[in-house]
């Protein structure tokens, strides 16, 4: 039974080439059924964008489930992004918002901390 969803931001992804937080916790995924990953879909895109092949690579990975843009989504992301939210944590932000409907907490995991303050979503921050 899943526990915890942890929901990975642009940010992250990015630093899934390199940092040691998010590769073992990508890792520990793997071997932990109560620990599920997500990204949205927007935030692999926005990462792509900076990595070229990104997000094949996210594709490979079994253990990252990707979240797709629906227009709930595409709603809520239009509405931060008016208050200076990039598009890719806006839909990290919703995501985590509306996992809870599914029974069980959701948490954003993060090496960018900051850029969650004032927005009422719990954070695990992957730099400490």
């Amino acid at each position: 039974m899943i526990q915890q969803h942890l929901v990975l931001d642009t940010p992250t992804l990015l630093a899934l080439s390199g940092n040691r937080q998010v590769s073992a916790l990508v890792h520990g995924a793997h071997y932990e059924p109560e620990v599920r990953l997500w990204a949205p879909a927007l935030s692999v895109l926005e990462a792509d964008a900076e990595y070229l092949g990104l997000a094949e690579r996210i594709g490979q990975l079994e253990v990252i489930h990707t979240l797709d843009l629906d227009y709930p989504a595409a709603l809520a992301v239009a509405q931060l992004r008016r208050d200076g939210v990039p598009p890719g944590i806006g839909a990290t932000i919703h995501a985590v918002r509306q996992l809870p409907d599914w029974g069980t907490d959701a948490l954003v995991a993060t090496v960018a901390a900051k850029a969650y303050e004032g927005r009422g979503v719990p954070v695990l921050d992957l730099t400490r």
